[in-house]
């Protein structure tokens, strides 16, 4: 077997997968990508059931992936072209209330006339807010740009003011109670939290203005389902002599001293797991911060940072999926494939007090999305919705094994599924007959097939106090090792996607960025 690479990465997520492509492409490395599941591809990967439903286990859309946009230009070059993407029908968003329902459509101008006809008292405050968003997904990138540097010009841009807006560490909640007067127009505009995970008190107005602006022109989908990514990067990795490798779970980062040599391995076959080693001149982890310093590591390596290392691992909470197969096409009830985020009541924070009142199937609030409606290939119609409950609540049936883990388990899934269906059936009469399959997926599900802490989907929470943390980036405390994926950035593919350019981009050198950006945009041309 072989066991010296050029790099090795742990995880086949999105972070995992560019940073693989990119440095197989752009400096012929021989790349070993090492994934704990038995599918390879983190969130990007997908699953079947009954042979015709098949989901998306974390891609529901992307934004600005318009032709020629960075984002689309880094899609195409990291997957040699090999994904194609449809742009959601219009509106791609609806945002649900009791007493009111705000349809959003993918282009910035109509969002904010929309928003200024149904509240025109605001008109100012909503024109601001416009500006504000984009002052703060600029200075995001900035501070981004900054980590992914060596630390002397991180902190040279400090002492001149280049990494700086008067206040970058606001809460969603402070902007918005400073800016506004209408609550309903609060809560319209926070509407989409559910992508950062945390409610407006808790979040960062700096991620909240990264995602409104993500979106400003609409949402992308990957035709064919999300798994055309991984398979359109495995060959360019296998191309220059690397592999990909399911059921390989990295137990610890093997060091000399303070740098990072490999890693070692533990290899399924069947029942059968044995200990295996790897060797590379660079490790990449792909594993979260929380799971990298915490069980690959000695905690030596992050005893300066632990407090904030652990608090913001565990602030935040999980999500549950159910996955519905439709015996005929939800276009019977009027929907085309957009989004819903369905709330009982405009204040956020509330809601989210009140998450666990889903195991006793009381939804706080949910999110309804149609990957079938979405993907001109899909073979069966589905949908999947999302609520959020604490991990604590399934924490107990965490080392039973797989789809065995006895009666108990299984009446609170029923429970939940219970009460999601009827939440859907009362905002959407008619919803219940159509379906013909569900399956509920739990953090402890999450947790078993990623590694992540408490089945965590977006890494450390995005409030204000994560993007103080000066040990937090691609770099790590030692050598040779570094991050990519969510932690590295910000959450979801996009953020996951930039944290790999960026850990490319340290992995090639000082100039590697540049160098980098040129042959990749070129990459991006072709066509093979």
């Amino acid at each position: 077997m072989e066991t010296k690479y050029d790099v090795i990465i742990i995880g086949s997520g999105i972070g995992g997968l560019t940073a693989a492509s990119i440095l197989s492409q752009v400096a012929n490395k021989k790349v070993l990508v090492l994934e704990r599941h038995f599918k390879l591809g983190g969130f990007t990967h997908t699953f079947k059931r009954l042979g015709k439903f098949e989901w998306d286990v974390g891609i529901h859309y992307i934004g600005d992936l318009a032709e020629g946009s960075m984002l689309r230009t880094l899609f195409d070059s990291v997957t040699k072209r090999g994904v194609q993407w449809k742009k959601m029908e219009e509106p791609f968003e609806v945002f649900d209330y009791p007493n009111f329902s705000f349809p959003v459509y993918g282009e910035k101008e109509r969002f904010r006339n929309d928003l200024k006809t149904k509240y025109p008292e605001e008109t100012k405050a909503i024109d601001q807010y416009f500006k504000d968003v984009e002052t703060f997904t600029q200075w995001f990138g900035r501070h981004f740009t900054l980590k992914a540097l060596p630390a002397f010009f991180e902190k040279a841009a400090k002492l001149l003011g280049l990494d700086h807006i008067q206040s970058p560490y606001i809460t969603t909640k402070e902007y918005m109670d400073s800016h506004f007067q209408n609550e309903n127009l609060k809560a319209l505009l926070c509407s989409q939290w559910g992508d950062y995970g945390l409610p407006p008190k808790d979040s960062s107005f700096a991620i909240h203005s990264m995602i409104v602006t993500h979106y400003f022109n609409g949402g992308y989908f990957p035709i064919g389902g999300s798994s055309k990514i991984v398979d359109s990067i495995e060959p360019i990795v296998e191309k220059s002599g690397g592999a990909m490798k399911i059921l390989h779970t990295v137990k610890e980062i093997l060091l000399d001293g303070d740098k990072a040599i490999g890693v070692k391995v533990d290899v399924q076959k069947g029942k059968t797991i044995t200990e295996q080693s790897f060797y590379a001149d660079v490790i990449i982890s792909d594993a979260g911060a929380y799971t990298t310093y915490n069980k690959l590591l000695p905690k030596q390596f992050s005893k300066d940072f632990q407090t904030p290392l652990e608090s913001l691992s565990t602030q935040g909470t999980t999500s549950i999926t159910l996955y519905i197969g439709f015996k005929e096409s939800p276009t019977k009830l009027g929907f085309h494939g957009e989004n819903h985020w369905i709330f009982p009541n405009v204040n956020h924070d509330e809601s989210y007090a009140n998450r666990n009142d889903l195991i006793h199937g009381k939804p706080p609030m949910m999110y309804l999305s149609f990957p079938s409606l979405k993907n001109p290939e899909a073979e069966g119609h589905t949908a999947e919705a999302i609520s959020f409950a604490d991990y604590s609540h399934f924490a107990k049936w965490k080392e039973e094994p797989w789809k065995k883990r006895g009666e108990d388990y299984n009446q609170l899934k029923a429970t939940i599924t219970e009460g999601m269906l009827q939440f859907l059936e009362e905002r959407f009469p008619g919803f219940r007959d159509l379906i013909e399959f569900t399956e509920l997926s739990t953090p402890i599900t999450t947790e078993y097939f990623t590694g992540h802490k408490e089945g965590s989907i977006y890494g450390l929470s995005c409030t204000p106090e994560r993007f103080r943390q000066e040990w937090l980036g691609v770099r790590t405390t030692v050598g040779n090792l570094f991050l990519t994926g969510a932690d590295a950035c910000s959450p979801g593919v996009a953020g996951a996607l930039m944290g790999g350019v960026a850990a490319s981009s340290v992995v090639l050198g000082l100039t590697g960025t540049l160098r980098l950006m040129k042959e990749l945009f070129q990459k991006s041309q072709e066509t093979d």
